[in-house]
């Protein structure tokens, strides 16, 4: 229900974030509304969250893990207790946020050396 409700929230963000820029695009000067742009700029992840929100809505409520005949709800139900999970998922977001670090350090270093230059490349002044 959350899910949804999110994912519909999103929605009229970004219809209203639309009605307004386009005032400003007919009525004022665009660019020196720095902070719509920001805004604009910013809310770009919102319609990945959105996207991801209705893909939950749809699957929970077909319950894509049982098997209809097959696979009843009640023998699909785990028995994994939920601080077992909560505890899992906080060490892949941990270990996956510390990768991430990871390679964005080494890219940012990468990015600031700027690319190699050949010996025979280099101009002698």
């Amino acid at each position: 229900r959350r899910s949804s409700d999110l994912m519909v929230m999103i929605g009229f963000f970004y219809i209203l974030l639309f009605l307004v820029i386009f005032y400003y695009l007919y009525r004022k000067n665009m660019s020196r509304t720095r902070w719509l742009q920001y805004v604009a700029l910013w809310s770009i992840p919102l319609s990945y969250i959105a996207g991801q929100l209705g893909w939950v809505v749809a699957e929970v409520g077909r319950q894509p893990w049982t098997i209809q005949d097959i696979l009843p709800v009640n023998a699909a139900v785990s028995a994994v207790s939920g601080e077992n999970v909560m505890t899992t998922f906080i060490l892949f977001a941990v270990l996956f946020t510390g990768l991430l670090v990871a390679e964005v350090t080494i890219m940012v270093k990468q990015i600031k050396k700027g690319p190699e230059v050949a010996e025979y490349e280099k101009v002698e002044n």
